[in-house]
């Protein structure tokens, strides 16, 4: 099935209106900059003409009649200008300058006037006193700052309009080109969906944060491919082990029920070995309860410290007259030593006889084992060790996985022995491996020790 590239979705939509609206802000704020920029410069230039006019050398403000001579003398150069002046006596009567205004507020103020009979002019004047009593008044045309004004706001739209579009195309096309890259990842999920669990993202087109993804999608698929994969052969291995002990349970409630119904037969045997067929399906079933518990980290009793070396100890001597029935020798080489762990007695206790088990199962008589305990650092390291068959090195990891056993062993058991020992040895935070131990196997598991190893009397009571 094809699919087609997503459309821009909402979140570039927001982000195209968040770009349009700080660029909206941006030139608000540009011409607002521009407008006090030209209203300083229109006030600076003011300030340094009226000081020009009103005061000497030594800073000394000049009389009225001094300053009148000063812009009568102007007017007489000057034909044009974007500046003019006034001068007030002390009466508020005009004594210098051709413009029709009243006399004004000391300071800086905005004016309305006619220049040479035109139409109205706005400007920007600034009155000062003299000492005299007199107003000096010079006024410039604020004609050249509206032009400019009159510039500027269509120069800064236009910008702004450019930078607004141009961010606008490319929001578009970078949500585009993100559609495209997630376009892979869109259609290798649609692919596991349809059952094709091996599809995985191309990551080796991609680049920075989105081949970081897909490497990190690809290593989750790779994990549940596995995660599926074992639930199948699971399932099927599962079915296998069931179907022969209930067909044969089938078979022999069949003939009991044939004895029963003839007067001479004896059904006593038939349903001995029907009870037998019974426990060995109910045994498979408690073994994945017990491993589905231990690997959803559910147990019965509570973690405590104890004396990893005396439960070696008590399992080996459990376990040696089982060992020796089938005609095999037990050694036991753990050294009295204190080798606390943080655990559950139980399941320790499981695992030690899991293993031992293990080796009446599937070694022949003659079989020599020893269990063996020593420290490494913060971890004890446990060790099984026997002279029989061994592994195949291709067996090792496919045996721990539950209904899996090697490819010489018997069929006996339900092949679920390994799986819940190593289910066990990783509930406590430690690592169960498979070795060759020439000739023979050796299994090897490794416990992280109680911090800060309590008393010996602590450990007993425990």
């Amino acid at each position: 099935m094809k699919h087609r590239l997503a459309p821009v979705g909402r979140l570039a939509m927001q982000f195209g209106l968040a770009f349009a609206l700080s660029m909206a802000l941006v030139g608000v704020v540009v011409f607002a900059v521009a407008e006090l920029r030209i209203a300083s410069r229109i006030d600076a230039a003011l300030a340094y003409h009226s000081h020009k006019f009103v005061a000497d050398t030594d800073e000394v403000l000049r009389p009225t009649a001094l300053v009148a001579g000063r812009i009568a003398d102007w007017q007489r150069r000057k034909v044009m200008s974007e500046r003019t002046y006034l001068l007030f006596d002390a009466k508020g009567m005009r004594v210098a300058g051709r413009l029709g205004l009243p006399p004004l507020r000391e300071g800086y103020s905005d004016v309305l006037y006619k220049g040479g009979g035109r139409s109205w002019q706005k400007g920007r004047a600034l009155t000062r006193r003299l000492t005299d009593g007199g107003l000096f008044v010079v006024v410039q045309q604020s004609e050249a700052a509206e032009s400019l004004r009159s510039i500027l706001f269509p120069l800064i739209a236009a910008v702004l309009g450019c930078a607004l579009l141009a961010g606008l195309v490319a929001t578009f096309l970078f949500a585009r080109l993100t559609a495209r890259r997630l376009h892979a990842t869109q259609s290798t999920a649609a692919a596991i969906a349809a059952g094709d669990l091996s599809k995985r993202i191309a990551a080796d087109t991609l680049d920075g944060m989105f081949a970081a993804q897909a490497r990190t999608l690809n290593a989750m698929l790779d994990r549940m491919e596995l995660v599926v994969n074992t639930q199948r052969q699971f399932a099927s291995a599962l079915a296998h082990d069931l179907r022969t002990p209930l067909t044969r349970l089938k078979g022999m409630l069949a003939r009991a029920r044939s004895v029963s119904a003839s007067s001479g037969g004896d059904a006593g045997r038939t349903v001995e070995q029907a009870e037998r067929e019974c426990a060995a399906i109910i045994a498979i079933f408690e073994a994945l309860l017990r491993l589905s518990e231990i690997e959803a980290g559910r147990h019965a009793n509570a973690l405590q410290v104890h004396a990893l070396d005396e439960l070696v100890r008590d399992a080996v001597e459990t376990m040696e007259p089982v060992v020796a029935d089938a005609g095999s020798i037990l050694r036991c080489a753990v050294p009295d030593s204190e080798l606390p762990i943080f655990g559950d007695e139980a399941l320790i206790t499981q695992l030690l006889i899991n293993l031992l088990e293990n080796v009446v199962t599937h070694t022949p008589a003659g079989t020599r084992a020893t269990v063996s305990l020593a420290g490494d650092g913060d971890r004890a390291v446990l060790t099984i060790a026997d002279d029989g068959p061994g592994l195949a090195p291709g067996d090792r990891q496919r045996v721990l996985r539950p209904f899996e056993r090697g490819m010489a062993a018997r069929a006996n058991g339900s092949g679920l022995g390994l799986a819940i020992a190593r289910a066990i040895v990783e509930f406590h935070g430690g690592g169960l491996e498979l070795g060759e131990n020439s000739p023979g196997l050796v299994v090897t598991i490794r416990l992280p020790l109680a911090a800060g190893g309590p008393e010996r009397s602590l450990l007993r009571a425990a």
